[in-house]
């Protein structure tokens, strides 16, 4: 009886332990992952499960980054807005790192959309 109380004890803490061992995890980005657009978007939106800093925003096609303003100053949020340049017609990719704000814990990710027209 005794060993089973401990083991649903120590189940409960290892349980219980998720939340706070959690990573800033990207919940939703527009332009989505994969998205075909038929418009070049107007900004760049990334809402994270936590908050957040934003550590690193790259935006890149064929070969070549689009210098994009990340404030790496900014206040620790759970969303975020990057204003975008001119897009032209092509295939783009976003790679981002962010910082838990409670913990520090690194997350890193990318997506890619592409505008046709």
């Amino acid at each position: 009886m005794l060993k089973i109380i401990a083991m649903m004890l120590s189940l409960s803490l290892l349980l219980g332990t998720g939340e706070a061992l959690a990573h800033a995890k990207l919940l939703s980005s527009s332009p989505a992952d994969k998205a075909q657009l038929a418009q070049a978007p107007k900004s760049l939106e990334l809402k994270f499960s936590e908050t957040a800093r934003l550590a690193m925003v790259k935006l890149s096609s064929g070969g070549k980054e689009i210098p994009l303003g990340v404030d790496k100053n900014a206040k620790a949020d759970q969303s975020f807005s990057l204003t975008l340049p001119a897009l032209s017609p092509g295939s783009y990719t976003v790679q981002w790192t962010a910082v838990a704000s409670d913990d520090g814990h690194v997350t890193k990710g990318s997506f890619s959309f592409s505008v046709s027209g």
